[in-house]
């Protein structure tokens, strides 16, 4: 019996497609933080921004990109979540999420450069931590602060060759009793950075895989190390 060998060959293509973001706030000369955040796998904008509501108490604006890959979290229907990747075509995906980040930023905030004065804050949270580490270090935005809470940066971009990255404000924000990673966890991501010549600072608070909005809102804690 004769066996035949299929010549199958991957391409891409490039396609547009609608990517969707909320929004709350707006920028205007009172404002004095500009927040991007990335929420975690299986999670969906609309709800995760709902976290953020009383920053815009203090004036500032947040902005909640939503992931491109959607899914039903169980079965076949029911509830929807978003994931920024899979280890599926990878570096399609990643690129994918970079171009469309950095277009988001170009239309919200790069506009508004020009006209107001404003801090720009960006948070990943979970899995949107390393979405939030590749985004900085291989796109083309720039924020004045970074924050990596309970999730990891992604261990393998090269970090020294990113000076917008470098020269951003980094801070690693982790649990105590977080069951996705150990007490002792933050200590390889310091020790990445350093690597990379970039000192973060760090913060653990009491507590599980959450956002906690009173350590976000106490700017005291969130500066120290």
């Amino acid at each position: 019996m004769k066996i035949f060998e299929l010549n199958v060959e991957e391409e891409h293509i490039k396609v547009t497609r609608n990517a969707r973001y909320y929004k709350l706030g707006e920028i205007s000369g009172l404002t004095k933080n500009v927040w991007v955040v990335l929420h975690g796998h299986k999670q969906l904008a609309g709800r995760f921004i709902r976290i953020f509501h009383e920053l815009t108490e203090l004036g500032d604006m947040v902005i909640a990109p939503e992931a491109l890959l959607r899914f039903y979290v169980e079965g076949d229907y029911g509830d929807v979540g978003a994931t920024w990747m899979t280890k599926e075509d990878r570096e399609s995906d990643i690129a994918d999420y970079v171009n469309y980040l950095d277009l988001l930023y170009e239309k919200e905030i790069s506009t508004q450069k020009d006209k107001f004065v404003f801090n720009v804050t960006a948070l990943g949270f979970s899995q949107g931590a390393a979405t939030l580490s590749r985004w900085l270090a291989l796109g083309r935005s720039k924020v004045d602060k970074a924050i990596f809470w309970c999730g990891n940066i992604a261990n393998d971009v090269d970090y020294s060759k990113s000076q917008s990255f470098k020269s951003t404000e980094i801070q690693l924000v982790f649990a105590s009793n977080d069951p996705y990673f150990p007490g002792d966890y933050y200590k390889t991501q310091v020790s990445l950075l350093e690597q990379n010549g970039i000192e973060p600072k760090v913060h653990i608070f009491e507590g599980g895989h959450e956002i906690n909005m009173k350590l976000i809102r106490d700017a005291s804690v969130l500066n120290s190390n």
